[in-house]
């Protein structure tokens, strides 16, 4: 170990270790005692929307869309066999997903916990990409694209990304095309894996009833270099408007599917002051649109939206954007009444009473999270990659006013950044 702090929350008696292991991986530790399910997670800073970089040989190197999440699929697969198995034997739940800018394996567990790491760690170390084994994947991930492509909520959801960024390299699609995915090759992958799964491009979270010494154990036998590079900021230019404001697709659907969503170009912040923005933002939405808010009440009395209604917030330090997507026969008419609702509360101002009761409720929701191994080291590994600590969060919460949402709405919620998505039921001929 050549870095070691503890960041501590008295407020809610909880507190974390963060380390930076010799090899360059950042380590978070967090000691749950008497709880039953452990955790662990590594991610890399690696998702969609790194698609050209420089390799550590100096090579500029440009790969197609969805490599990202066809090297998840592949690092699963070893020489010995595949990770799934092995954690079926332990009864471990294990996953991993590829968002626009990460890569994430994980295991929760309630025992069997240093055999289950001692799997994670093996196969995100030891890629096996052979000719063979690459091209049998690409059918495999070839009909999980042709599903995405069949599924209307991914469909509204990826045509309203499109409409709102100009040039942003999230509109490139997490899994591709299948064009894509067949053109890749295993010096391809390994390429992407040399660059963004070298350890100091990745961090690694565990929660539980853990003995920290069989974690650091682990990773000294799977991590014993001590070589560094650095991957580098990728530029992004992005101008201000969305590039549409309305798109629509018709798919097999019986009722309309819309996405509203709303782009914010304001992504140049970091630790504190991006934990206080998410919290802001999560404020906002829960108060303009949440189901106690008069926005819902109204539409959904009048049947102009369903049960399926939802608002979300995503953000990164590469991208910010909100979203407000659901059933209905007159998409247009969500649209307009929640241009409405944020015209009035820009007008207005915010009840005072109404945003304290939202702000608790935050804050009770973050304080049961760190109860859950999953939950908990899932935000570790968020919060690291986008340069913020897990408990800013609850730090800043209650030093959000009326003020600052004031300032924040102003800020994410113009109409001029704004895309609306609409999937259509197909027209019978």
């Amino acid at each position: 170990m050549t870095n070691s702090k503890v960041f501590a929350c008295p407020v809610i008696g909880e507190a974390y270790e963060k380390v930076i292991h010799s090899s360059g991986l950042t380590v978070y530790f967090m000691k749950k005692q008497e709880k039953a399910k452990k955790a662990a997670m590594i991610a890399a800073k690696f998702g969609s929307i790194n698609y050209t970089f420089t390799a550590p040989d100096g090579r500029r190197v440009t790969v197609p869309n969805g490599t990202a999440h066809f090297l998840e699929h592949k690092l699963f697969e070893g020489e010995k066999g595949n990770a799934f198995d092995f954690y079926a034997k332990t009864g471990a739940k294990a996953n991993a997903y590829t968002s626009n800018d990460k890569t994430a394996y994980y295991f929760v567990c309630s025992d069997h916990f240093e055999e289950n790491l001692d799997v994670l760690l093996s196969f995100v170390t030891h890629p096996y990409l052979t000719k063979e084994n690459v091209e049998k994947e690409k059918g495999i991930i070839a009909q999980e694209i042709k599903m995405y492509e069949d599924e209307p909520g991914w469909q509204g959801y990826f045509t309203m990304v499109q409409g709102l960024y100009q040039e942003h390299p999230i509109r490139r699609d997490i899994a591709g095309t299948v064009e894509d995915i067949y053109s890749l090759t295993p010096e391809i992958l390994m390429d992407c894996y040399n660059t963004f799964y070298h350890p100091s491009n990745l961090v690694m979270a565990v929660v539980g009833d853990v003995d920290k010494n069989v974690v650091f154990e682990a990773i000294d036998r799977y991590f014993p270099g001590n070589t560094d590079i650095s991957v580098g900021d990728m530029p992004i230019i992005e101008p201000d408007p969305a590039g549409e404001r309305y798109v629509e697709k018709a798919m097999l659907v019986s009722r309309p599917i819309f996405h509203l969503g709303f782009k914010d170009n304001d992504t140049d912040v970091s630790g504190k002051e991006l934990s206080k923005k998410e919290m802001e933002v999560d404020i906002l939405l829960e108060y303009l649109f949440g189901k106690s808010s008069p926005f819902f009440k109204e539409l959904y009395e009048s049947g102009v939206i369903n049960h399926e209604f939802d608002c979300w917030y995503d953000l990164s330090d590469y991208f910010s954007f909100c979203v407000i997507n659901g059933e209905s026969d007159d998409p247009k008419k969500v649209e307009r009444c929640a241009f409405e609702h944020i015209s009035e509360l820009k007008r207005s101002g915010i009840d005072e009473e109404r945003f304290r009761e939202i702000r608790n409720g935050l804050y009770g929701s973050l304080v049961m999270e760190t109860d859950q191994a999953y939950s908990m080291a899932n935000r570790m590994v968020g919060n690291y990659l986008n340069g913020a600590e897990t408990f800013d969060a609850i730090e800043v919460l209650h030093e959000i006013t009326t003020e600052d949402l004031q300032k924040r709405a102003e800020k994410m919620f113009a109409e001029e950044r704004s895309c609306l998505s609409v999937i259509y039921p197909l027209k019978e001929e």
